[in-house]
């Protein structure tokens, strides 16, 4: 029995882990907003922005590490392969050397943002306890 996956699965199957992941993702994300709220007592508008904030940061950054997990799990030539006829089946174009660096792009700035949300979110539960 082989150790790792056959050769290709993860391409092949990506949709299917990365929907499972990231259902997982979202009940992580929820957790710790939610245990951040109630470890520090925060209630009201704070408690409700605290979950949010720290949810939706946590999540984000936990989908981009999904991605990229996945993609470096398979060949750049196979995911491209791949994606290629993915595009194809739901009518899309693939993509342009252009359109890669607008995503490459738009991935750095969500984490960006995911981080600004993550210390909004600690912000808005500890420093009411610290002044």
């Amino acid at each position: 029995m082989p150790e790792t996956a056959p050769p290709g699965f993860v391409a092949r199957n990506n949709e299917v882990i990365g929907s499972i992941l990231s259902i997982l993702a979202l009940l992580v994300a929820v957790g710790l907003g939610a245990g951040l709220m109630f470890g520090t007592g925060t209630r009201g508008v704070s408690a409700i922005l605290t979950v949010l904030t720290v949810a939706g940061g946590t999540f984000t950054l936990l989908l981009l590490g999904l991605g990229a997990m996945l993609r470096s799990a398979t060949p750049e030539e196979q995911w491209e392969r791949e994606e290629t006829r993915w595009r194809a089946e739901r009518g899309l174009d693939p993509l342009t050397a252009a359109e890669h660096a607008a995503a490459a792009k738009g991935r750095r700035r969500a984490a960006l943002l995911a981080v600004l949300a993550l210390l909004v979110g600690l912000a808005l539960s500890v420093l009411p306890d610290i002044l």
